[in-house]
């Protein structure tokens, strides 16, 4: 059997943090604001990373709205967190499919209050991630490319994101990424979210 997760857990903020980082509004495609408190979190780096966009493409078939709806500890839910403008959470959507909601925190005081890093460091290549190296950046040029002026909306090329749980209101499980590709894989997620519910 493989080890618990739930022991890797990165440092939990405590209460006053939380509770401040509750009120930050994060934004929706159409320039909506909503306060973080009331979203459970998954954050991306910006909106052209291409080893993000092969992560949220990854989730199914491990993590779905039924999967999520349907946890033994009950139904939750998972919305995905970005840093750049607004307007490029339609055109990420598209390119990765992705059946979550997204929403957005443009000016990232959301990541720097909850202690989210910045790094352009790489690490080995995970299981999500379908395209080398050279074939990601590609990518991302080939995006920022035909967006036009829309590529300079993306978001902080150093910020890195994680996956947060939250569990009653209460965060019970973190991970903040140290490099650009450092998500926990999907069926590693879905683990933990069936681990904290026992």
């Amino acid at each position: 059997m493989e080890p618990s997760l739930l022991k890797f857990s990165h440092s939990i903020p405590d209460e006053k943090t939380l509770s401040e980082s509750y009120a930050f509004p994060v934004y929706s495609h159409d320039g909506k604001s909503t306060p973080f408190g009331e979203l459970v979190s998954k954050d991306v780096r910006h909106f052209f990373c291409s080893c993000d966009q092969d992560f949220i493409s990854s989730l199914p078939p491990h993590i779905t709205p039924a999967t999520v709806s349907t946890l033994p500890s009950g139904p939750a839910r998972l919305v995905v967190i970005g840093c750049g403008d607004p307007s490029r959470i339609l055109p990420y959507t598209t390119e990765t499919s992705c059946e979550f909601p997204i929403f957005t925190d443009p000016t990232c005081r959301l990541h720097e209050k909850l202690r989210m890093k910045r790094s352009l460091a790489s690490s080995s290549k995970p299981t999500y991630m379908k395209h080398s190296l050279f074939g990601l950046i590609m990518s991302s040029v080939r995006q920022m490319i035909w967006s036009g002026f829309g590529a300079f909306k993306g978001g902080d090329y150093s910020q890195n994101g994680g996956e947060w749980i939250f569990r009653a209101g209460k965060c019970v499980w973190v991970h903040r990424m140290e490099t650009t590709s450092d998500h926990v894989p999907a069926e590693e997620l879905i683990r933990v979210l069936r681990e904290i519910g026992n």
